[in-house]
């Protein structure tokens, strides 16, 4: 794609437990997202906002204070990257199917092409890539990050079984 940012790039800022923070927070990353220039096909950037705000309502309504995102642009995927204050590390559920809450990281499980947790002295990272489908395609290739540096840390990996 022509002015597509090739190089590494990060992005980051921090999000409130206030009523419209999510909303904000997906349309700052969207916005990055068109800024970089990736190719994500706009099915792709739907995925990346809902699984961005899932893991940011996650990381605010269960600590009560504010999270810091870091959006990166690794010139083939893009790594969204939540860290709050709360000390457990989240794991995937089957809600019941009248649940009205519980689906967050089984979307994100199911979604991402790799996604991950870390405990740090602070709290911990919640986190997800997607791979920029591939035009001629349609496919998202699986690629490893380059260890992080700036203001996103590296986490545990864990990958899609179809990926």
């Amino acid at each position: 794609m022509p002015g597509r940012l090739s190089s590494p790039a990060s992005y980051g800022f921090r999000v409130t437990p206030a009523r419209r923070s999510v909303s904000e927070a997906r349309r700052r990353i969207a916005e990055r997202v068109r800024r970089w220039r990736t190719g994500m096909p706009a099915d792709q950037v739907a995925e990346l906002l809902l699984l961005s705000s899932e893991v940011i309502t996650n990381a605010v309504t269960h600590t009560g204070v504010t999270c810091a995102v870091c959006v990166r642009w690794t010139g083939a995927e893009v790594r969204v990257e939540v860290t709050d204050t709360g000390p457990q590390l989240p794991h995937v559920v089957s809600p019941a199917p009248a649940s009205e809450s519980g689906r967050g990281l089984w979307l994100v499980a199911a979604l991402a092409t790799a996604w991950g947790t870390k405990q740090g002295p602070a709290g911990k990272v919640v986190w997800f890539e997607i791979a920029v489908a591939d035009p001629s395609t349609g496919s998202s290739p699986v690629l490893a990050v380059a260890e992080a540096a700036g203001p996103c840390a590296r986490a545990t990996r864990v990958r899609r079984a179809d990926a």
